[in-house]
Parts: structure tokens; C-alpha cells; sequence
């Protein structure tokens, strides 16, 4: 693995443009910052973070914290990036609830500035929604992400759930069902009912989804990010809408490993070579987990079997 020295970050996400990779990702503990960037040519030495969604422009002020997990599509000429944010108009309104809703906004560089398209969230469904991801196809573009635990109480746990919806050609508005496509309900996916909690807390999170000989493969997050048991899962399905099959056999694809621990929030992307890569974080220290992650960078091997099943492995480049 490229183990980077970048760390006190989450949910990292990587896309390479003109022969530059840029790097994503939450920033701090609590995302209070808006967003930063950093540029690297060989995905192992890092360029200082450069401030690409500056939450004092104009139009970007709807959140006024946890700014997390930002993921960045080019579509032509322009770079579309997608967020997770806490509400302002609610806090002013006297709520003392989470209130996180999905943003986005353009750029005509992958270094910003960033300007949010609408200067509030993209949609609001009434609950809490965070950690968006693109899949575009040559039939039509699709919306992952998750509806947050915080408020979301199904059989006395707090559950986070993935959706998957239309989007639109220009990646600004989705349209049409809000279809669950995932539930945390194996074991592999439950071992954070073992964290002392108010009440029991389950984790399906930060979808991310890619075309593989005619069908979709999703990897995810399962478990509590601030621990070591945060794992990168997988998801396979013939229709980006589901319904999607978790197989036991090839879960988790990683968790710990080569002395990292709690891998999660993970995004693919293509090198230069074209090799398929992802980029995720784990506990930059483990004795002490914490929202303090490091981004790790790995090469992503996918094969068959005779039957069809689908494995996926994360490897040394």
C-alpha cells in the first residue's frame, strides 16, 4: 500500500486530470473548513492543501460545519463536486438536532474556487443525508448516499442506510424514486453494536460505484469510522438501482492489515496507466482511534469464478 504522510482527514477521494492527481477529503475531525485539495504526480509525495470551497464566498455559506466527504466529477469543461454539510437556516432556527443535507457545486478547475450551484442543498428529503457519490453510465447518471444514522431509528438502533436516485445529465438535481439499496444486517457489517452508545448505532456508508463486465460493483463503509473495526465492504447488482447482493465470501474486502487498521470511505479511480486504484483512510493511531485517519492508496484486483461470483481485493501497487 501507499501509505501517505497526509493525515487528520477522512473519506478520501482522488481523480486525475492532465497528468495531475488531486485529492479530496474531509477536513479535521469535524469538517469545519470547508474544503481543501492537495496535487501530487506520483501519489506518494503531496503538494500543501489548497483551499478549493471556501464557505465565506458567496453562495457557500447554507452549512456552517462538518463539511465532509467531497467527491469531484469532471463532465466536460468543468469539475462538479458533491458535499455533506450541517444546515445554518436550521441552527438559526433554533434546532439543536443534526441537520446534514447534500450540496453541490462547479468549478472550471479541479483547484477551485468551488461555487455552490443552488446556495442550498441540492435536495432536501427532510432527514438527514450525507457522503453523495456519482455513477454516470452510457444509459443515464445515478445518486448514491447515505441517510445518516443521527435520527434515523429503526428496531431501537440508530441505522445509516444507503439510496441510489436519477441525476441529472449536468450532475446538479436528481428526479424520480429514492430507492433503499442497502441495510446493515450481517455480521460482517454489525460489530459496532459492541460501542457503548446512547442506544446501538449500525453503519452502511460511503457508497462508491463502478461498471465491471456489464455489471455494478459498490464498495461501502460498514462499522463506526472512529474505530478499528471501520471496514471497506462490497456489493454486486445487475442494475445501478439494485437490487444489490452483499456476499459473505468476499466481505469485508479490507479492514486491518499490514499494520493499518480501520479502513473505510474508499473511492475509485483510474492512474495514469489506467490501472484501477482506490484511495481510503485508516486510523492514523490505532491505540487511540479517533476521527484523526490517514489516506492510504492501494491497487484494486477484481476477478470471477467459474460461477459468476465477483472478489475484490486491495493490494500493493
Amino acid at each position: 500500500m501507499i501509505i501517505t504522510d497526509v493525515t487528520n482527514i477522512g473519506d478520501p477521494q482522488i481523480i486525475l486530470h492532465n497528468g495531475v492527481y488531486y485529492e479530496y477529503s474531509t477536513c479535521g475531525e469535524f469538517g469545519c473548513c470547508g474544503f481543501f485539495a492537495r496535487k501530487s504526480t506520483d501519489l506518494i509525495h503531496w503538494s500543501e492543501p489548497i483551499h478549493v470551497f471556501d464557505t465565506e464566498r458567496p453562495g457557500n455559506g447554507w452549512g456552517f460545519d462538518c463539511f465532509w466527504a467531497p467527491e469531484v466529477v469532471k463532465l466536460g469543461d468543468r469539475f462538479v463536486m458533491h458535499y455533506s454539510a450541517n444546515v445554518r437556516a436550521m441552527k438559526k432556527a433554533g434546532s439543536n438536532k443534526h441537520n446534514f443535507r447534500i450540496g453541490v457545486a462547479v468549478s472550471d478547475s479541479p483547484e477551485g474556487p468551488f461555487i455552490d450551484v443552488y446556495g442550498r442543498p441540492m435536495f432536501d428529503l427532510g432527514y438527514n443525508t450525507i457522503d453523495g457519490s456519482v455513477l454516470m453510465t452510457d444509459n443515464g447518471n445515478y445518486f448514491y448516499y447515505s441517510r445518516d444514522c443521527s435520527e434515523n431509528i429503526i428496531d431501537g438502533k440508530k441505522v445509516s442506510q444507503l439510496y441510489c436516485v436519477r441525476m441529472s445529465d449536468d450532475l446538479t438535481s436528481v428526479f424520480g424514486e429514492h430507492r433503499l439499496v442497502a441495510t446493515p444486517e450481517l455480521p460482517f457489517e454489525l460489530k459496532s453494536l459492541s460501542v457503548k452508545m446512547d442506544i446501538p448505532h449500525i453503519w452502511n456508508e460511503g457508497p462508491n460505484v463502478i461498471e465491471y463486465g456489464g455489471r455494478y460493483i459498490m464498495n461501502y463503509s460498514a462499522n463506526f469510522y472512529a474505530s478499528n473495526d471501520y471496514s471497506i465492504c462490497m456489493a454486486v447488482a445487475d442494475d445501478p438501482m439494485g437490487p444489490w447482493i452483499k456476499p459473505e465470501s468476499a466481505n469485508p474486502v479490507f479492514c486491518s492489515g499490514e499494520g493499518l487498521f480501520g479502513a473505510g470511505h474508499n473511492a475509485f479511480f483510474r492512474t495514469v496507466s489506467g490501472e484501477l486504484y482506490t484511495s481510503f483512510h485508516v486510523q492514523t493511531n490505532p491505540d487511540k482511534p479517533s476521527g484523526d485517519r490517514r489516506i492510504v492508496i492501494g491497487k484494486v484486483v477484481l476477478t470471477e469464478d467459474a460461477e459468476g461470483n465477483i472478489f475484490e481485493k486491495i493490494v500493493n501497487p
